[in-house]
């Protein structure tokens, strides 16, 4: 079947991207035991300047756990490890020719968009896992260290970031109709999530990096402070990769084999 095969193309990617992040969630309930007891040298640290006031913003979130699990699981390491992954699982596929299995695959009784829509499924499938499966320990283990955390905030989370990760898997998915090899889709998509990710880092909360920025969306920042669920983003970002997947499937139709 088409999917076991996608399957097949993406496992040890997703198998080891799942472990990674398993081991990271359940790190951070033990780096907040530990940060707890460095929080008083903070008062001691120079936070004068642009610089000092972002410093001083995150310490005063880490003293409680929720605002440490989002500045450390939520805004960091699943936004940047689960945008690596979700790459990763991206590049490559129909047109490699690593193994000379791509014509083989095109001459199968089937389309290309049904070949290259099990290959988007799968790996949103694989996605999902990524930003759900991890973000439910932190609310399930959390008593482990005396807190609780909300397994409906982490599901929040978790949905904003496959959301907006998903731009960045069928982002490599279209560079993958482009081109025939790993390489060139994962560094370019790479290079874009970089280059948007610091474009947002320096603008903050400035419009409309605050309301749209893809990355302030995978973090679910308004949600973390208000409640509120970054609907126009989320929309904005399903839209795009509904774009990039239509594109794709036009360059794969349109190749010549």
């Amino acid at each position: 079947m088409l999917w076991y095969k996608s399957w097949l193309d993406t496992r040890w990617r997703f198998l080891i991207g799942f472990f990674i992040l398993l081991v990271m969630a359940c790190g951070t309930l033990y780096d907040y035991l530990a940060t707890m007891k460095l929080l008083p040298l903070a008062k001691s640290i120079d936070m004068s300047g642009e610089l000092g006031r972002r410093l001083k913003e995150t310490i005063d979130f880490e003293r409680e756990f929720r605002g440490f699990v989002w500045v450390q699981w939520f805004r960091q390491n699943l936004s940047q490890v689960g945008t690596l992954f979700a790459i990763l699982i991206g590049s490559g596929g129909l047109l490699s020719r690593a193994s000379g299995a791509a014509l083989f695959t095109l001459s199968l009784p089937v389309t290309r968009r049904e070949l290259l829509g099990s290959r988007a499924a799968t790996g949103l499938a694989e996605l999902l896992a990524l930003a759900v499966v991890p973000s439910l320990v932190i609310p399930l283990a959390a008593p482990a260290i005396g807190q609780s955390y909300s397994v409906a905030d982490a599901l929040v989370h978790a949905a904003c970031m496959f959301t907006a990760a998903a731009v960045f898997f069928r982002l490599a998915v279209l560079l993958s109709t482009m081109f025939d090899d790993l390489w060139r889709p994962l560094l370019i998509s790479c290079a874009v999530a970089f280059v948007i990710g610091t474009i947002e880092l320096v603008a903050g909360n400035a419009a409309p990096f605050g309301t749209v920025g893809i990355f302030h969306v995978m973090s679910a920042e308004s949600y973390f402070h208000s409640g509120s669920v970054p609907w126009v983003g989320l929309m904005t970002m399903s839209l795009a990769a509904a774009g990039m997947l239509y594109a794709a499937a036009v360059s794969i139709a349109r190749r010549d084999f």
